[in-house]
C-alpha cells in the first residue's frame, strides 16, 4: 500500500509528461494555456494539493470503498524537483529538467477544445482562466487553469483525469488541484 501511496503523490510531476497525442489545435485559447503552462516549467515555485477520487468509480480490486484524497506537495527550484512522500520527508526526483520542460511544452500542445472563460477575481487580484483538453481514446485530461494577470504564472490548476486503471481496466478519475507559490523558492531543508 505504501508503495502505490508514494506513486500518487508524485502524480504532479509524472503529469508534466502525458498526452503526447499530435492533435494541436492551434487557436488563441490554446496558445494562452501552452504559453502559461511552459512558463510554468521555467519558473521555481512550490506547490501545494489534493489528487481525489469519483465516489462512483468502481473501487479498485481488492477494496470495497475508494481511496481518501491524498495531499501532494512539490517544490522546483529552477534546478531540481522535489516531491513530499506520504511520510512527509522530502525526495529529490532527480529529473533532467530541461527533459521535463521539453515533455511540458511537447504534452500542452496536444490540447484541444481550449476556452477562455471569463477573468476570476480571487483574494482581490484578477486572474486570466483557461480551460482545454486532451482526449487519446482511452486518456482524457482536462484542465483548468488560473494565470496571474501581474505575473503570467499558473496560480491554481485543476486536471480531471478519467483512464482504465490497472489491474482490471476498469474507467475510473483522479482530480488533482493544485495551488502555486513563487516566493523565495528554496530546496527543502532535508531531502534524500
Amino acid at each position: 500500500m505504501r508503495r502505490a501511496v508514494s506513486r500518487w503523490a508524485l502524480l504532479p510531476l509524472a503529469l508534466l509528461g502525458l498526452g503526447q497525442v499530435p492533435a494541436w489545435a492551434e487557436n488563441t485559447a490554446c496558445r494562452g494555456l501552452v504559453d502559461a503552462m511552459v512558463k510554468n516549467s521555467k519558473t521555481p515555485y512550490h506547490s501545494v494539493g489534493t489528487i481525489s477520487f469519483d465516489p462512483k468509480d468502481p473501487p479498485a480490486p481488492g477494496t470495497t470503498i475508494s481511496p481518501k484524497p491524498i495531499s501532494t506537495e512539490s517544490i522546483f527550484t529552477g534546478t531540481q524537483v522535489f516531491a513530499k512522500t506520504p511520510n512527509g520527508q522530502w525526495k529529490d526526483i532527480h529529473a533532467v529538467i530541461s527533459d521535463l520542460q521539453q515533455r511540458v511544452a511537447d504534452s500542452v500542445k496536444s490540447f484541444t477544445d481550449c476556452r477562455r472563460p471569463p477573468d476570476e477575481m480571487i483574494d482581490g487580484k484578477r486572474f486570466i482562466v483557461y480551460i482545454g483538453s486532451q482526449d487519446s481514446g482511452t486518456l482524457n485530461i482536462a484542465t483548468k487553469i488560473w494565470v496571474s494577470v501581474e505575473t503570467g504564472t499558473l496560480a491554481l490548476s485543476d486536471v480531471m483525469i478519467t483512464a482504465p486503471t490497472p489491474p482490471d481496466g476498469k474507467i475510473r478519475r483522479q482530480l488533482m488541484s493544485l495551488r502555486y507559490d513563487y516566493s523565495d523558492i528554496k530546496a527543502p531543508a532535508s531531502s534524500n
